[in-house]
């Protein structure tokens, strides 16, 4: 079954005015009657162990299980930086763990140039950093799964080229259908000579061992489809590799937050029931 829930980041402009923190986004995602919170670490408050308890138990209260946990990680940049963006997921596996979240989302980033050795050079950096990241993840007892967001990770077989690397138990692979080469529209990577039939295919590629899915919206309609998205195609793939979890709503767009997520909410609801 695919239940909905919506990241943090979507309402990102009240989070920065001071208009919303992570216990008014538990109450919006409440009144849209979502099943799940999707956070991000930036979207905390702090890490302290009381703060962390009581998210979780707002949570609960609401009836929302915390749907995934999401940080920030760049790996692929440099070596140099590495041992702090470990230390820096190695943190989020600890409050994913207070939280009750299932698993924890990470980056890992691009590579400094586009230059062919640079780009192996950055691919094998990543293969080794997420491989230690699983096993601290392990140790805690929490999945780790990389999400295709940068540079390194803009198609699908770039995901699996990652998946084959790292090949440890404890990871897997997180689908974000706004990041795959191919569609139009703002956002995402963009690479010559790839089109919808590579985007889709990307998907196609991924569906089958994601444990998340990240549906993007960009320029939702009136009715709140999604402009560059066939939705309705991506729950057919979904289905069709008998997906069984979160769907989490991201909103990148430039209209007002509390206007477009509920349609947003609405579309994806009725999509998912036909």
């Amino acid at each position: 079954m695919m239940r909905l829930s919506c990241l943090t980041l979507s309402f990102n402009g009240l989070f920065r005015a001071g208009k919303m923190d992570v216990f008014g986004f538990l109450s919006k995602c409440r009144a849209l009657d979502l099943d799940g919170a999707d956070i991000h670490m930036s979207s905390l408050k702090d890490f302290s162990l009381p703060h962390l308890k009581e998210v979780r138990r707002r949570s609960l209260d609401m009836g929302l299980s915390i749907s995934c946990l999401g940080v920030s990680t760049e790996y692929g940049r440099s070596a140099e930086a590495i041992p702090a963006e470990i230390e820096k997921a190695k943190k989020a596996i600890e409050v994913g763990m207070v939280l009750g979240a299932p698993v924890l989302r990470v980056f890992v980033g691009s590579a400094p140039s586009e230059e062919p050795a640079q780009v192996k050079a950055a691919f094998d950096r990543g293969v080794d950093a997420l491989r230690r990241t699983a096993e601290i993840g392990a140790e805690a007892g929490m999945p780790v799964a990389l999400q295709n967001h940068s540079g390194l990770t803009s198609s699908g077989d770039d995901m699996l080229a990652f998946y084959n690397a790292v090949k440890h138990p404890n990871f897997t692979l997180l689908l974000d259908t706004g990041h795959f080469t191919g569609r139009l529209g703002p956002r995402g990577p963009k690479i010559p000579g790839t089109n919808y039939g590579d985007y889709y295919r990307s998907i196609e590629q991924v569906a089958p061992l994601t444990q998340f899915v990240r549906v993007k919206f960009y320029e939702p309609d009136g009715a709140g489809k999604e402009t560059y998205i066939n939705y309705e195609r991506v729950i057919d793939i979904l289905r069709g590799v008998h997906y069984n979890g979160f769907l989490g709503i991201v909103y990148e767009g430039t209209e007002d937050e509390i206007a477009a997520i509920p349609r947003c909410v609405r579309y994806m609801r009725s999509v998912m029931q036909l």
